[in-house]
């Protein structure tokens, strides 16, 4: 037999207890689990998303959680035995066996809190710069899809501006600006305009190319014709604002982040027993017809619905006992639903704070 004390027997348990549980995370463990909670954060915020972008197909009140801090807590589990036979003599234990097992539990804790107040007005409120949609487009940006997400009107030509708001019963002007945005897709991807800083520092100015080519030249004529542009000129001053004070100037409404997120809205496809059920707003053309709304936003936005789980979506969220979501495979749609997204982080650029932190021990 060996001689060992009780109180020794239990100190040496708690002993391999703790150094068989002893947590160790190495620099894979890191990166895998930054990868994991990087996923559930990004899937998070495209389900808010679309479930916001569908909230407000019916009318109900959209609602913004802001990820904070990620904090990944770490804690241990462990389970100790003792056993054999026990001698009863003095000083005696005999035939002990000891045993331990444990497990390290990683335990991330997210925190959320509401987009109210000063900062949602900021951040959804405030119309998208003129610099910002056209700097956009010189960063690869298609024209065409910045326009009509985003302006709300260009000088006289208006974008749908019932659409900036819950459904409307009626059809708005739209047919125009989305000949305005074809030809300035078409001019971009002929390499037929330029954006520059103007004189100040603030201001845009906006440059026709002559290139040469009769198509550019002549959708550039048909450009300046739709805005009420001086022929002669090719340089125009980009200011924001309602109208153009003269005929060398392009004045341009930006929609705000909300106006832009209710103009998307109307790409939900709702069940047919929803409209049946006066769960939302038909809008009627004159002659009393349904008007379908993938004619206004058909170019950049498609959400379908589906009574059972969509099994290849990109995102998809569940709402009202009804599925809605984007295909995997709209490869338009998935664009103008990143481009939402980076609108959305563009306007909290000027946000004071840290951003979030993920709070991590390593050994």
């Amino acid at each position: 037999m060996k001689r060992l004390t009780l109180r020794s027997s239990t100190a040496l348990i708690g002993a391999l207890i703790i150094a068989g549980c002893a947590p160790t995370i190495n620099q894979d463990n890191l990166i895998r689990n930054r990868f994991e909670l990087n996923g559930t954060a990004m899937r998070s915020w495209d389900e808010q998303m679309l479930l916001n972008l569908v909230r407000m197909r019916y009318r109900d009140n959209p609602m913004f959680l802001e990820l904070g801090n990620v904090v990944a807590y770490q804690s241990m589990r462990f389970v100790g035995s003792v056993g054999g036979g026990i001698t009863l003599a003095p000083q005696y234990i005999g035939d002990a066996s000891i045993g331990a097992s444990g497990e390290v539990v990683l335990a991330p804790t997210l925190t959320y809190s509401p987009l109210q107040g000063e900062e949602f007005a900021k951040r959804l409120l405030t119309p998208i710069p003129p610099a910002t949609i056209f700097l956009l487009s010189q960063s690869g940006w298609s024209f065409e899809r910045l326009m009509l997400c985003c302006v709300q009107k260009i000088n006289s030509v208006e974008n749908a501006v019932a659409a900036s708001g819950p459904t409307p019963e009626y059809v708005p002007e739209y047919e125009p600006f989305q000949r305005l945005s074809r030809a300035l897709r078409a001019l971009q991807i002929e390499r037929h305009l330029d954006i520059e800083m103007g004189p100040d520092g603030r201001s845009l100015v906006f440059s026709l190319l002559g290139t040469g080519r009769p198509h550019a030249d002549s959708v550039a004529a048909a450009f300046k014709e739709m805005l009420g542009l001086d022929a002669s000129r090719d340089r125009f001053l980009v200011t924001e604002g309602r109208s153009a004070s003269a005929d060398d100037e392009i004045a341009l409404t930006g929609r705000s982040l909300l106006s832009t997120m209710f103009f998307l809205s109307q790409s939900v496809e709702v069940p047919e027993r929803h409209e049946q059920q006066g769960k939302v707003t038909v809008t009627k053309q004159a002659d009393g017809k349904r008007f379908d709304w993938g004619a206004v936003t058909g170019k950049v936005m498609r959400i379908q619905s589906s009574n059972t789980e969509p099994q290849d979506a990109a995102v998809k969220v569940e709402y009202r006992d009804a599925w809605f979501y984007i295909a995997d495979n709209d490869l338009n749609s998935k664009t103008t639903f990143t481009l939402l997204s980076f609108l959305f982080n563009l306007q909290a650029a000027n946000k004071s704070g840290a951003s979030p932190v993920l709070t991590y021990p390593v050994r």
